[in-house]
């Protein structure tokens, strides 16, 4: 214990009513009568409590952060580290630093355990993925039976971002005369590198879900004039908008609510529902998996790294749907021969 300590336990150890000499106890326990002073009146706190009050997560807090990843885990879901930064800044309301989950897994190494990839020959990679990916669907096999899961129920969902004045690649015919002397070597594009994210979801029933449009904005809100060919009679979408055109904590969760639920729970009745997707930060937050706790829904996430190979909208689906708007993009500049800009307000009409 330091003398300071020691100096403020004998004073609290003190007849009630009986008045302190700080000099005194200062003198006699060695430490600093103004730092005695305002520890004894509380104006300041231990160097201990001063560190406490400075981090993201109080003890307690972070103690039931043990016990929520521990509960994860056994559940076959331990999370990423950006699932855990997600789970700390919802608990504290504010941010958590980049460097904090590597901080908070030294503090707490006997409770945690993290591990990366060792690199290997490509045989061996091979080799140890099989190994891995038998891993994951005799874990989803075992979901599926102890909570006798229908494929009318099973789910995956993935996103896939467009810039919306960006052709893909494609083959195209030239003057070979042109063509040799350098002159033509490229197809004129419009340039207009704002982003915008679908969010879709696929059944293993072979049904889909509606679309969710993801528009980036700065000031977050939606403008009529991006969807005037939108016909709510005739076509099906959900829009929302974020700053980077991506996917956030909230629109992970609004997604989840107002199209996941809404769409699959009159099908499903008291039955499980499985929804396969990737560990993305946005995607599993402690609400979005409280949410499916409280709704009946099962999660599986992917093993990372490995939904270049396992993402089945991102392995089949995604790269026609990408090619398609190109084709109709392209379309597009070729009717108006470049000389009309393409914005926000043209991308529903050639994504639809």
């Amino acid at each position: 214990m330091a003398p300071i300590d020691d100096a403020l336990a004998a004073l609290k150890s003190l007849q009630l009513g009986e008045q302190p000499n700080l000099t005194n106890f200062a003198d006699k326990y060695g430490c600093n009568r103004t730092t005695l002073s305002k520890r004894w009146r509380g104006v300041q706190g231990s160097m201990a409590q001063k560190i406490e009050n400075q981090q993201l997560l109080n003890n307690t807090q972070q103690a039931e952060l043990l016990l929520y990843i521990e509960g994860l885990t056994a559940r076959g879901l331990p999370p990423t580290q950006q699932m855990i930064r997600n789970f700390a800044s919802d608990i504290a309301g504010r941010p958590a630093g980049n460097h904090w989950v590597e901080r908070f897994i030294k503090r707490h190494k006997v409770d945690l355990l993290s591990r990366w990839a060792s690199g290997m020959d490509a045989q061996r990679k091979r080799a140890d993925s099989a190994f891995k990916y038998s891993l994951y669907f005799e874990l989803l096999r075992r979901k599926i039976e102890q909570y006798d899961v229908e494929p009318r129920h099973m789910y995956n969902m993935d996103e896939k971002g467009f810039l919306v004045g960006i052709l893909s690649k494609m083959k195209r015919v030239f003057s070979r005369r042109l063509y040799e002397r350098g002159a033509i070597k490229q197809v004129i594009q419009d340039g207009n590198r704002e982003w915008i994210t679908t969010i879709a979801c696929i059944c293993a029933d072979g049904t889909s879900l509606t679309p969710a449009l993801i528009y980036q904005a700065i000031s977050g809100n939606l403008q009529d004039s991006w969807l005037q060919d939108f016909d709510p009679a005739i076509h099906k979408a959900f829009f929302a908008s974020s700053p980077s055109g991506w996917t956030n904590n909230d629109l992970g969760k609004r997604w989840l609510e107002q199209v996941f639920n809404r769409e699959t729970k009159t099908k499903a009745r008291r039955s499980y529902r499985l929804l396969i997707l990737d560990g993305h930060g946005s995607h599993v937050t402690m609400d979005f998996i409280k949410y499916c706790d409280d709704n009946r829904i099962l999660l599986a996430i992917f093993p990372p790294h490995a939904t270049h190979t396992l993402q089945p909208l991102d392995v089949c689906m995604f790269k026609p749907l990408s090619t398609a708007y190109s084709a109709a993009l392209a379309d597009h500049i070729d009717k108006c021969q470049g000389l009309s800009s393409i914005s926000k307000r043209d991308f529903f009409r050639l994504f639809n």
